[in-house]
């Protein structure tokens, strides 16, 4: 980790992934070439699409943990192989007319490329960017929405110059290299880093700031979990029922003829990429509720005015109005999953909620030739959509509702802890320095418990003693707006230790009722200045940081928590 690097660079590289890994969506491109050379079935050459899409939503649930265990350079790393053979290997089963070598190395591999390339550099964005949660997010995935419209150009004129195998094999080369050399400049922030300048603010309108930040097991199992996989399903779910008959509809509906309608759905994916960018950074301002009520709503609209419209023109805008909301709906969930449940493992939470694409992109096309054969028409494609629009616009204002009821108390989680110690132990004391000493009593009979080394506790001793100062002397004081002064409360204030072991770690959380303050907002101090200026405030903090392994904050229900985590 480091907070040397640039964070629009950590942008930049997380575009070159999906730019590359976005390519998919050129997959069409390859279809008629691939039926010429290899006389497989038109049906069955898609289907390599579906597996794909298949395995992004699964290898992204399923190796999120993967992501957060080994951050995002490894994980793009890993990303840039398997997608980079995938593709490659297309050209193999091509060369040698293998239809499951297809399935295997295109859908299955580069379908694991593509979950673990997804999640990774987008999780990363969301903890560079606290201050533009949408913006960043909608930059990375606005590079997939875009890819096809950069790469299916490229890939018409490889087939007709070197030809379809080899355009494979070049392609591979050049997705591995752009995603491995991107992937490199990739890392995490340091923990409680934040922009220069940032000040955590109020909660955007409809956002629930969560309290805790939960893992991603704790994510799914809560109820906005699943209401936010339902949207995104939902979205989804339409959004490719209409891509995929958008040529023909518009033949139906408003007499298009096939050229005109092939360049509307050429135009979509301008659309498409657009609204990712567009959509993500209104929510910064409006919420990400607020944008998603906005996104049902606006479709309710437009697929009820589709099939009613003859005009040519107003009939390209509705449909170029849902591509917006299409793509909008991607970009704006990883600040979404931030907003919820926090960043602390959100690329495993967001792996777990792409399942709604790869369900999706299973159910959409089945859906809308369903709709076609059932009713005659593919206005009944949009009529069927429209019904699924309803709940999923409820769904958006519940979720609105939830992020404006009061805070309630959360309950700690029940810990694991070795036998040596039992249970969790918490202790009150008074804000007063005079208690430093039974302070220290009770770290140490604890930390000896856990059986941690000498040195160890040491450590824990040093990084408890000084925040126990930090509580003592400024959380129980009060700004006078007056004067610009603080003053003591007339009754002295406590705060609250607690101990308890994981498998690898000792935690130690304090805390107050204080004012807030989060300590790792606080810069990190120039050595050169400590030498010219040695009275300079924060030494504490500073020191924290160096002697702990892991320092977290939270304000939970008016209160300040400092978490202290040591390796043992």
């Amino acid at each position: 980790m480091a907070d040397t690097k640039n964070r629009w660079l950590i942008a930049a590289a997380a575009v070159g992934i999906h730019l590359s890994i976005g390519s998919v969506y050129a997959w069409s491109v390859f279809v008629k070439p691939i039926v010429r050379q290899s006389g497989w079935g038109l049906r069955n050459v898609q289907f390599t699409f579906s597996i794909a899409i298949l395995f992004l939503g699964l290898s992204a649930a399923t190796l999120g943990h993967f992501v957060e265990k080994h951050g995002p350079r490894r994980s793009g790393t890993l990303a840039s192989f398997f997608f980079g053979i995938g593709i490659a290997g297309a050209g193999i089963a091509l060369k040698t007319n293998h239809i499951l070598l297809l399935y295997l190395c295109y859908g299955i591999l580069g379908g694991i490329g593509l979950g673990v390339g997804y999640i990774a550099p987008v999780s990363t964005l969301v903890k560079w960017f606290p201050d533009k949660r949408g913006l960043a997010t909608g930059l990375a995935i606005m590079g997939f929405g875009f890819a096809s419209l950069i790469a299916s150009p490229i890939i018409q004129r490889l087939i007709v110059t070197v030809g379809l195998t080899h355009t494979f094999f070049l392609l591979g080369a050049a997705y591995f290299a752009v995603m491995f050399l991107s992937s490199q400049y990739l890392a995490p922030p340091k923990p409680g880093w934040m922009p220069e300048g940032y000040k955590q603010g109020p909660v955007s309108a409809g956002e629930r700031r969560t309290e805790n930040e939960l893992t991603a097991n704790e994510a799914v199992r809560t109820r906005r979990f699943y209401w936010l996989w339902l949207m995104l399903f939902i979205n989804v779910t339409c959004g490719i029922a209409v891509i995929s008959v958008a040529s023909p509809m518009a033949q139906e509906v408003i007499g298009m003829t096939a050229f005109q309608a092939a360049a509307m759905v050429g135009l979509i994916g301008l659309f498409n990429g657009g609204g990712r960018i567009v959509w993500a950074a209104l929510s910064d301002y409006v919420g990400r509720p607020n944008v998603y009520t906005c996104f049902f709503a606006i479709q309710i609209g437009a697929f009820f005015l589709l099939p009613k419209t003859s005009n040519a023109l107003v009939f390209q805008g509705l449909l170029f109005l849902i591509m917006t909301c299409y793509g909008g709906g991607f970009s704006c969930i990883p600040a979404f999953i931030g907003d919820l449940f926090g960043t602390k493992q959100l690329a495993a939470i967001h792996g777990y909620t792409l399942t709604a694409w790869a369900a999706a992109g299973l159910a959409g096309p089945i859906f809308a030739a369903w709709v076609r054969q059932r009713t005659g028409s593919y206005s009944g494609t949009l009529s069927a959509s429209l019904v699924m629009f309803a709940p999923a616009l409820l769904i958006s204002l519940l979720i609105r509702m939830e992020g404006r009821k009061p805070r309630k108390e959360v309950p700690q989680p029940v810990k694991a802890v070795p036998e040596s110690l039992d249970r969790m132990e918490e202790r009150t004391f008074p804000a007063e320095l005079s208690t430093l000493r039974n302070v220290m009593d009770f770290i140490t009979a604890h930390a000896e418990k856990a059986g941690l080394p000498a040195k160890v506790i040491l450590r824990v001793q040093l990084a408890v003693e000084e925040a126990v100062a930090n509580i003592c002397h400024y959380a129980y004081l009060e700004e006078a707006a007056i004067n610009f002064v603080n003053y003591p409360y007339h009754e002295p204030g406590s705060f609250v230790i607690r101990v308890w072991c994981e498998a690898r770690t000792f935690e130690v959380d304090l805390i107050d009722q204080g004012l807030a303050f989060n300590p790792l907002s606080v810069a990190p101090l120039d050595p050169e200045s400590l030498l010219e200026h040695p009275e300079l405030k924060g030494l504490g903090i500073h020191l924290i940081r160096q002697i702990a392994d892991e320092v977290r904050y939270n304000r939970v229900s008016g209160k300040n928590v400092l978490t202290l985590i040591m390796k043992k």
